[in-house]
């Protein structure tokens, strides 16, 4: 079975809705919660190394990476509106990194008296952040010859994820960057790590509940071709998948992680979940079986197979 697309886009959306969820979230602890200082920038450059490295794979995966600009130019395509999103929001985050950098650095830029610019660039790329990770499922579920796909169950499911993702990398991130070791560092990292996790744990809960509702209403759908796939996920060949790899690796044993706390919650359960993201959009991705359209079987039974008689009677 030739597939629509193939790995380097499960990858992209992957990326994107991680990058993207980095932003938002980064502008939520800075902008809404009051939280400051470098583990936050990193998260944002993290987030537009993800975002650059998933343009990327879809650019070269789309087949013809010299002429991408020419999305740009498209009047009614979706992908233009989220190569239009996807650009800004790396724009505005970039803005913010430069414009936020420590003081002391000096750097040339930090004497033009522009510095409160930073503020309005990460409020632009966390809005803008949030689109992308609602982006990634609309994308999707744009196309109507893919049932399985062409739901509004879809984006949510997406974001839900790309927000865990991010919570659980951002969590990560937490005291990586090299920041003075005082007093408040430390309780800033401690508070914006129960913080995380908390987010983490009732994301989990949700995703969990989404991804169920989603798989089990694509069964009971009335379109054979998305009940296949749905069967296909629940008793089928990918159930191994489905039930050991996303349900129980990726939030099961995570969500009880966090509950029990220590080195599992802070390492091995953001892991998990960020593994059990990438592997949700190749499940997704390999979903991708087409809805037949009306006599199209009895269309191409009656196309000529090569070898028929009237093929070779003019040679």
């Amino acid at each position: 079975m030739k597939h629509y697309w193939t790995w380097p886009i499960a990858c992209y959306l992957f990326l994107g809705g991680l990058g993207g969820g980095m932003l938002f979230l980064a502008g939520v602890f800075h902008l809404i919660l009051g939280f400051a200082g470098a583990p936050l920038t990193l998260g944002v450059i993290v987030g537009i190394v993800a975002l650059g490295f998933g343009c990327m794979l879809l650019v070269f995966e789309l087949g013809q990476p010299k002429v991408f600009l020419r999305v740009f130019t498209s009047a009614t395509a979706i992908i233009k509106w989220g190569a239009i999103i996807l650009s800004v929001a790396m724009i505005a985050a970039l803005l913010y990194v430069i414009f936020y950098l420590p003081a002391e650095w000096n750097l040339p830029w930090m004497s033009w008296g522009i510095a409160g610019i930073a503020d309005p660039m990460l409020a632009i790329a966390m809005v803008l952040g949030l689109c992308v990770c609602i982006y990634t499922g609309v994308l999707l579920s744009s196309l109507k010859a893919k049932p399985f796909w062409n739901t509004p169950a879809l984006p949510v499911l997406f974001t839900v994820s790309a927000i865990s993702t991010a919570s659980a990398l951002h969590s990560l991130l937490v005291g990586a960057w090299p920041c003075p070791l005082t007093l408040g560092n430390a309780i800033s990292g401690i508070e914006q790590h129960e913080l995380l996790h908390s987010l983490d744990l009732v994301l989990v809960i949700v995703e969990i509940i989404t991804l169920l509702l989603y798989v089990v209403l694509m069964y009971a759908s009335s379109n054979v071709t998305a009940k296949a796939v749905a069967r296909r996920w629940l008793s089928g060949k990918t159930a191994g998948l489905f039930w050991g790899g996303m349900i129980a690796g990726g939030l099961v044993i995570p969500f009880l992680f966090y509950l029990t706390g220590g080195i599992a919650a802070t390492v091995i359960a953001p892991v998990l979940v960020l593994l059990g993201g990438l592997l949700l959009r190749f499940l997704v991705i390999f979903a991708d079986d087409r809805r037949h359209i009306p006599g199209e079987d009895q269309f191409y039974a009656r196309l000529p197979k090569g070898d028929e008689k009237f093929l070779h009677t003019w040679q």
